[in-house]
């Protein structure tokens, strides 16, 4: 019964990421995310017709328009079907391997 135990375990992949990854990755992801508030704020100002200077200039700068979007949209697309098949590649190859060890 231990025996069992162990085997399974061995195959649970278990890999901790050192302090300064998770920190570099934590600073990415806040940075990304008060990118995409602010890009969203800028366009529900414009869309509530409240318009400033740093409001006209950030807008221009970032070139916000239809087309933006619809890039920005099939690039969501392509990198989320791009993670769904490496996941299930991922998922795949890990069941096999597990079925291989038995």
């Amino acid at each position: 019964m231990m025996k069992k135990a162990s085997e399974c375990s061995r195959l649970i992949i278990r890999k901790r990421a050192p302090i300064l990854t998770m920190l570099r990755r934590a600073i990415i992801l806040i940075a990304l995310w008060l990118i995409t508030g602010y890009v969203i704020y800028i366009n529900v100002c414009f869309l509530l017709n409240a318009y400033s200077d740093t409001l006209v200039a950030d807008y221009l700068l970032l070139n916000l328009s239809l087309r933006a979007y619809q890039i920005f949209a099939l690039l969501v697309v392509v990198i989320a079907t791009l993670m769904i098949i490496f996941g299930w590649l991922r998922i795949h190859h890990l069941k096999r391997r597990a079925n291989q060890d038995d």
